[in-house]
C-alpha cells in the first residue's frame, strides 16, 4: 500500500519548471537567428555586368553581358539578372561602363529626349574618372564686364554624356584647357553655344560613379 509521502515524491518527479522551458526556447530562437544571419550575410545574387562599354541608344543583347556573383541584399531587384534576358529590341537608355552592374532602369525603349552633340572647351584638367559614356554636369562662370574675373558658376547642363575627350592629355592634371565632346538635350544647345561665345569659363564635374562588380 502506497504511503502519502511516497505518492508526493512521485508527483514531484514529473514537475517541470516553466523557467526551464523558457530558457530552452530562448536558446533555440537564438540559434535560429544566428543561422539566418550567417546565411543572409553569405548570400550572393547573380546579376549582369557589362562586358564592354555600352553607349546610350545601342541595342542590348546577351552577348554584351557577363554574370557576376555579388552581395546586394535588398538592392538586388534594381539590377538585371540572368532570368531577365533582354527582349528583342531592348536598348540602353543610359550609358553603361565596362564592368558596371546593369541597372534594370538603364534598359528599355529608345529614349524620347532629342539630343545633340557639342564640343566644349573646359578650363583646367579633366578628372581622371571622366571617360567615354561618363555622366557629367557642365558648369559655366560668366565673364564680368572687365573680363578679368568671372561670376559665380551655375549649372548649364545636368547629366550630360561624354562622347569623347578630344585631348587625351586632359585626363592628367596638366592645368591646360581641354576639349570635351558632350551629348546634351537639344534644347540646351543654344545656352551652351551662348556661354562659349560670351567667353564663359566652363568646367565639368563627374556625377556619381556607377557600381562596379568586384
Amino acid at each position: 500500500m502506497d504511503r502519502p509521502a511516497e505518492r508526493l515524491r512521485t508527483h514531484r518527479r514529473f514537475f517541470v519548471d516553466p523557467r526551464f522551458l523558457i530558457g530552452i526556447t530562448l536558446v533555440v530562437v537564438a540559434a535560429v537567428g544566428v543561422t539566418w544571419l550567417v546565411a543572409t550575410v553569405d548570400e550572393t545574387t547573380d546579376v549582369y555586368v557589362a562586358s564592354s562599354t555600352i553607349n546610350t541608344g545601342e541595342r542590348l543583347t546577351v552577348d554584351d553581358l557577363a554574370v557576376a556573383h555579388v552581395r546586394l541584399g535588398s538592392a538586388a531587384d534594381r539590377y538585371l539578372r540572368p532570368d531577365d534576358i533582354p527582349a528583342e529590341g531592348a536598348v540602353v537608355v543610359r550609358a553603361i561602363g565596362r564592368g558596371e552592374l546593369v541597372p534594370s532602369a538603364s534598359v528599355g525603349a529608345a529614349r524620347s529626349v532629342d539630343e545633340a552633340q557639342v564640343v566644349v572647351t573646359v578650363s583646367g584638367p579633366v578628372p581622371s574618372i571622366v571617360d567615354t559614356s561618363s555622366r557629367v554636369t557642365l558648369w559655366a562662370s560668366a565673364a564680368s564686364d572687365s573680363g578679368s574675373v568671372f561670376e559665380a558658376p551655375v549649372v548649364l547642363v545636368a547629366r550630360a554624356e561624354v562622347v569623347s575627350v578630344v585631348e587625351s592629355a586632359g585626363l592628367v592634371a596638366s592645368g591646360t584647357d581641354v576639349q570635351v565632346e558632350l551629348r546634351v538635350p537639344r534644347e540646351s544647345v543654344a545656352s551652351v553655344l551662348e556661354a562659349m561665345a560670351n567667353g564663359a569659363a566652363l568646367a565639368i564635374v563627374p556625377d556619381d560613379e556607377p557600381l562596379v562588380a568586384k
